[in-house]
């Protein structure tokens, strides 16, 4: 089961509703008014995480304005250090490309669990 895991936790949003559905560790962004959708795109400004799983409709819990995470939601082999982006494919965690919005910094990473800050 998908979980995130707040260590030192920043903000939690709780209003307006999911567009399509989203699990645990997504990034998402805002697609209307009070209306917040999975983020598949890394040029687009993510506005938190996703802290569980939620139906098309449902009112979401997003983590937001920082805090320090962890997680077993990423792609690819991240590295102490690295600076996380939005996976296109899968609207989870993966390392940053040049193009794309930073929205948060590797911890650690190892054993299949990512430890990390938040930046949105």
């Amino acid at each position: 089961m998908p979980y995130v895991q707040p260590l030192a936790p920043g903000f939690r949003y709780g209003l307006g509703v999911i567009s399509g559905a989203g699990t645990a560790g997504q990034l998402v962004r805002i697609s209307g008014e009070d209306v917040i959708t999975v983020n598949t795109d890394p040029a687009k400004r993510s506005f938190g995480m996703l802290e569980r799983t939620y139906k098309d409709g449902e009112m979401p819990g997003v983590i937001c304005s920082g805090g320090i995470y962890e997680t077993d939601q990423f792609v690819g082999t991240p590295a102490p250090g690295d600076e996380l982006a939005c996976d296109a494919a899968t609207g989870k965690l993966k390392v940053k490309g040049a193009t794309e919005f930073a929205v948060g910094e590797v911890i650690s990473a190892g054993s299949g669990v990512l430890r990390f800050k938040l930046f949105v």
